[in-house]
């Protein structure tokens, strides 16, 4: 078979992977802080839950281009993980009811054990998908495919939400268990087709590997390695309040599921479904503009959540967070494709992934001491925390735009330019323009 056809067969089973990887992600990305609450955790608990699950998935991924080498394949250890994690949800589920006292430590445990074996193949999974689309499409591809998965990861959120509100009344330990088998499920159908997929030829010199340390040492002439760095400082700035909004929804505010649900799934639908707009706002303005612009723009978010308490407000906040962070996010990974060889590139993004998990670990963990012990803002320290979060996230926005630069060879333009077009603004002159000259012939 040819390996054009080979590619394009790995593309729709990739597609079919990411379509049930979404449905389980959904689930346990959304829901494992309220299942802590669920067995008893306080804020202090769900601050180690994210520190210890993302700390151990970064050094574990660390190792990932350690552990392709000594298989001598991405696919091999893609599938081997990916199977490891989907036969680890239903215990991290059923397991710690068997020791009450400990139940939210075996929970975390066995929560931060399963999402580190998901999350291992990473590294490898973009080295292997970046060779299948060329650099000038990566954008637009990305951006499809993301808005797409998206929505089945939005929709898989919300059905969970629907559960959980639904057995409430009746019995919420089912409700948690179902979504458990559903996560597990998924996951394992996605298994399926990542063993479908083919691996390009594909053999690591020994002048393409490198040292972490080497790696940091060059900071102050890799533009990637600053990226990096400032990339994990600028998500520690995030991780002080991100893992917490969902205990002062549900906890604060009072919150039921279905209403949690919504104001999370808002910010999930628009982060998803605006994804193919910004691949072609990147492949037309380069990458690093982008995340200049919407690190900026992220800095903002948490203080909009400090003047109104209001679901529908929220809700409005949540849509234009997603809308944000979908250029930040694709962007910043597409930057990373661009910036790296085919050869390097997995271990670049080892060592990427495992900086920015160490900042959102230790932003958790932070947050969760600051959550206790911050003092009272109109009631709540929570506000506190997030004045803090804004004023750090801008900081390090600034950094990240001052300190790096774009790799791709793409038109100048000014960012005035780049808001016009992002606004919408252009499409709808065009539009007029067009409709106004039709109406003079």
């Amino acid at each position: 078979m040819p390996k054009s056809t080979r590619i394009r067969n790995s593309l729709r089973y990739s597609f079919w992977d990411g379509f049930f990887a979404s449905i389980q992600f959904g689930i346990v990305e959304q829901f494992a802080v309220p299942l802590a609450l669920y067995m008893g955790a306080g804020s202090t608990a769900v601050g180690l839950l994210n520190f210890i699950r993302n700390v151990l998935v970064a050094i574990i991924q660390f190792f990932s281009a350690d552990l392709t080498g000594i298989l001598h394949s991405r696919k091999k250890l893609i599938v081997s993980s990916v199977f490891l994690a989907a036969f680890l949800w239903l215990p991290t589920f059923w397991l710690p009811l068997f020791f009450q006292r400990w139940r939210v430590a075996v929970f975390i445990i066995l929560f931060a054990l399963a999402s580190a074996f998901n999350m291992l193949p990473t590294p490898a999974w973009a080295s292997l998908m970046a060779e299948y689309i060329p650099p000038g499409k990566r954008g637009r591809y990305f951006g499809w495919r993301g808005a797409v998965l998206g929505l089945v990861y939005c929709v898989s959120v919300l059905l969970a939400g629907l559960a959980l509100y639904l057995f409430k009344p009746i019995n919420l330990f089912v409700g948690f268990a179902l979504l458990l088998a559903v996560a597990a499920l998924a996951r394992f159908i996605s298994w399926y087709f990542l063993n479908l997929m083919y691996e390009p030829g594909w053999r690591v010199k020994v002048t393409d590997e490198f040292s972490f340390w080497e790696f940091i040492r060059r900071i102050r002439v890799s533009n990637f390695a600053r990226f990096s760095v400032l990339s994990a400082l600028f998500v520690l700035s995030v991780a002080l309040v991100s893992p917490f909004f969902a205990v002062y929804l549900l906890k604060e505010l009072g919150f039921d599921y279905f209403t949690f649900t919504v104001i999370i799934s808002a910010a999930v639908l628009t982060t998803h479904v605006t994804m193919r707009y910004w691949g072609r706002l990147a492949d037309q303005y380069g990458n690093m503009k982008i995340i200049r612009l919407t690190s900026c723009l992220v800095a903002v978010i948490p203080l909009c959540w400090i003047f109104s308490g209001e679901p529908l407000y929220l809700v409005i906040v949540q849509l234009l967070a997603g809308f944000v962070w979908a250029g930040f996010n694709l962007s910043s990974t597409n930057f990373i494709y661009d910036v790296a060889t085919a050869n390097k590139r997995e271990r670049c993004i080892a060592y990427y992934n495992f900086l920015t998990g160490l900042g959102l670990g230790v932003g958790a963990l932070l947050g969760g001491f600051l959550y206790r012990h911050l003092p009272l803002l109109w009631g709540s320290s929570f506000y506190n925390l997030l004045l803090l979060s804004a004023s750090l996230r801008l900081f390090f926005a600034l950094a990240i735009s001052l300190l790096t630069k774009e790799v791709k060879n793409i038109k100048t333009v000014r960012v005035r330019a780049l808001l016009y077009d992002m606004s919408g603004l252009r499409a709808l002159g065009l539009l007029t323009r067009e409709l106004i000259f039709r109406q003079k012939m």
